[in-house]
């Protein structure tokens, strides 16, 4: 059994959470940490797909359960999977054998999140949320009870996450 850290990093739409995560990842890179990353397809409808012309992509349309293509050093996977479990996801991204996982989105999953809030309205759609451990807030909002800080704070972000990079291991998987 592999033990690997997870945080989510949760929001709305354009609320900041790609740009966040891809922070975390160069820090967490700089410190000798390995990132696997995985993100919930919000916006509706299907993912992209590569052109149908590839073999990988042949063999997928026409039934393959999952299709995987290999070269240089990378592996790229295309597969079915209708439930969305982010365990099974989350085991999966265990392949590459991460210290950390990174979850953008699943804002109902049970692990450490990091919460951005726009405007008090964010705020009361997502303050139930299990696991916040951070809230990042635009400026003049003020939120009582919960670790708080600016979003124009990023080097206190980046601390805020090194601090979290190497406390206790929560998740095994």
């Amino acid at each position: 059994m592999v033990t690997v850290k997870v945080l989510q990093v949760v929001g709305f739409k354009n609320s900041g959470k790609t740009t966040l995560i891809t922070g975390f990842l160069d820090l967490a890179q700089n410190n000798g940490k390995t990132i696997s990353t995985i993100k919930h397809h919000g916006h509706g409808g299907a993912l992209e797909l590569p052109p149908v012309e590839t073999d990988s992509m042949q063999f997928f349309n026409h039934g393959a359960q999952s299709s995987l293509a290999y070269g240089e050093g990378v592996v790229q996977i295309h597969m079915q999977n209708n439930t969305g479990n982010l365990d099974e996801l989350i085991e999966l991204s265990c392949q590459s054998k991460p210290d950390i996982v990174l979850i953008e989105g699943f804002k109902k999953a049970a692990f450490d999140k990091v919460v951005l809030v726009r405007s008090q309205q964010d705020w009361e759609t997502l303050q139930d949320l299990d696991n916040i451990v951070l809230v990042i807030v635009h400026e003049c909002l003020e939120l009582k009870g919960f670790n708080t800080l600016e979003r124009s704070r990023l080097d206190d972000i980046y601390k805020w996450f090194a601090k979290w990079m190497v406390g206790e291991t929560n998740e095994s998987i």
